[in-house]
């Protein structure tokens, strides 16, 4: 969002137009009072005043310099480097001038009256052309100098201010003769000084005029004050009289002026601007924390919601297994179903076809959860509706017709290209003993317990039920397996034997063998508790991978 620009304030002219009219009224007032204003007010009087004045001065152009010099890394503006610089020789010069002024005492050489003038002269030239260089560069400017470089540079010029005015003055023109007062070259040089800041204040006002920058406009008061500064110091005679003390006086309030607003801008402004911030943050993270304690009620609810929609969905998919202990004409079955979330992606079921026939499958979705559960649904209905005439239970007889079935309404729904099925259908044909079954993919074998055998169930060209019947046409094989009262069938997913403990030792189907081969003898019952209870204590607390079931079914 585009920062709005800030109103300018009606009364922003006011200010150096106010400052211009007081200054002019009191120079106007002053410049009558004639034989007054150049009166001495004493040596001793004056230097003592003079010396505070000028420690003050010199206080705030040290005080700027350090203002800049800390803030210039964060913020190195073009402009402000040059009114450091300007400030830091112009105090320099400035203690020269307070240290070096008649009647003080001898400073490295005999003091005199025109030594500290040609100080001051040199010091407000330097500070004019100061002021105006800076008007001149747009305020966002940024500076590539380092500021210890500036520090440097501004000692090194003020050095060599030092030494040619101490040692060498007989090489400048005088600005100042004992007895007669300023020279026509100081007059000029004071004149000068005003032109340049005079500009300086023109560009400023301008500039305030372009940006609505209202430390221009405050700077420029400043200089207009530094102006009639300039104005009294050309018009004492005795460097101890009134006019000079005046323009003193002036040049402090200036310096004030200054540094208020140079504070302002680089310190009170980014600080109140950080204290904006800081309150918008506060208020934004208070808004935020609402927001968030809001939407995490509302989370906790809808999860609240989802987990009983969660639990009823396991309700039903419960509901939809058969009996632990189904007992039909001729078989029986034992059943244990773990899921490991909520809802299983494992699923069985064992049903009647016909007087003669019994079918039961195990089906293993890939995946778990929710998703799985539901193509669980969607593989029971789909056989089941078979159920519903002639045609369809002809189909159910024959487990490889049911499960070219399966991959063919699989494949035509919208499921998943990712997902797929494991399937093993069987039908058990009471009159004859005899086992028909077909296997899509199951990565287990069933187990078939006779007598003293155990061993696996033959399975041929088993492919998995999944999407790709665009290009890959699979076929299903029956095969017929001639049974005896007391076989037992096993059935079981690959989370049984993929289960690890504690020491990440899988159950294995290694393990299951020995189990079933120790316990052949036993009945059926007592084989399934055997397989249950021997796993239940192999994983213990063992947080499951993948859900488990298992089917034992035994022939009567």
């Amino acid at each position: 969002m585009a920062k709005k620009p800030t109103p300018k304030r009606k009364n922003a002219y006011l200010y150096p137009a106010l400052t211009l009219v007081i200054c002019h009224l009191l120079f106007m007032f002053l410049s009558k009072s004639g034989v007054f204003m150049h009166t001495s007010i004493g040596q001793h009087n004056f230097l003592a005043l003079h010396t505070v004045l000028e420690f003050l001065s010199v206080l705030f152009s040290f005080a700027i310099f350090t203002l800049i010099f800390h803030v210039y890394r964060p913020n190195p503006r073009l402009r402000h480097l040059v009114l450091a610089s300007a400030f830091f020789i112009g105090g320099f010069l400035d203690i020269f001038h307070t240290l070096s002024y008649k009647g003080m005492p001898d400073f490295f050489v005999p003091n005199s009256a025109a030594m500290p003038t040609t100080y001051w002269v040199i010091a407000r030239l330097v500070m004019a052309i100061g002021f105006l260089w800076a008007a001149l560069i747009k305020p966002g400017r940024a500076a590539r100098i380092s500021r210890w470089f500036l520090l440097a540079l501004s000692l090194a010029v003020s050095v060599l201010f030092f030494y040619i005015v101490t040692f060498r003055i007989d090489m400048l023109p005088e600005v100042y003769i004992e007895g007669q007062g300023l020279t026509p070259l100081k007059i000029q040089l004071e004149y000068t000084i005003i032109a340049l800041q005079a500009a300086a204040v023109a560009l400023l006002v301008w500039e305030y005029k372009k940006i609505n920058r209202r430390a221009s406009i405050q700077f420029a008061t400043a200089l207009i004050v530094s102006i009639y500064s300039e104005l009294y110091f050309n018009l004492y005679i005795s460097v101890f009289d009134m006019y000079n003390l005046i323009g003193h006086v002036h040049k402090i309030i200036a310096y004030s002026i200054m540094y208020n607003v140079l504070f302002v801008q680089n310190v009170r402004l980014p600080y109140e601007s950080l204290k904006k911030a800081d309150a918008l943050l506060k208020e934004h993270a208070r808004t935020l924390a609402q927001e968030v304690q809001k939407t995490k009620l509302e989370i906790m609810e809808t999860n609240s919601q989802l987990y009983k929609d969660i639990e009823l969905a396991r309700e039903i998919q419960q509901s939809m297994l058969p009996e632990k202990k189904l007992p039909c004409p001729g078989i029986e079955f034992h059943s244990s179903f773990i899921p490991c979330e909520s809802l299983s992606g494992d699923f069985f079921n064992v049903f009647c076809i016909d007087e003669e026939h019994t079918g039961f499958y195990l089906a293993d979705v890939s995946g778990h959860g929710i998703s799985s559960a539901i193509i669980t649904i969607f593989v029971d209905r789909t056989i089941l509706s078979n159920k519903l005439d002639t045609q369809g239970k002809d189909l159910l007889l024959s487990p490889s017709r049911v499960l070219k079935d399966l991959f063919f309404q699989f494949n035509n729904s919208r499921i998943p290209d990712e997902i797929y099925l494991l399937m093993f259908y069987g039908v058990y044909n009471r009159r004859t003993r005899k086992l028909t079954y077909s296997s899509a993919g199951l990565n287990t074998r069933p187990v078939v317990i006779s007598g003293n055998r155990v061993y696996n169930l033959e399975t041929k060209n088993p492919f998995p039920i999944c999407k790709v019947g665009s290009y890959y046409n699979p076929e299903y094989r029956d095969i017929k397996l001639a049974l005896k009262a007391g076989d037992r069938i096993l059935l079981y997913s690959d989370g049984l034997v993929e289960a690890v403990n504690r020491e990440g030792t899988a159950f294995s189907e290694k393990r299951l063998m020995q189990i079933l081969e120790n316990s052949k003898q036993a009945d059926s019952l007592s084989l399934y508790y055997e397989i249950f209870d021997r796993f239940s204590c192999f994983v213990l607390d063992r947080k499951l991978e993948d859900d488990v079931t298992i089917l034992l079914a035994e022939i009567f």
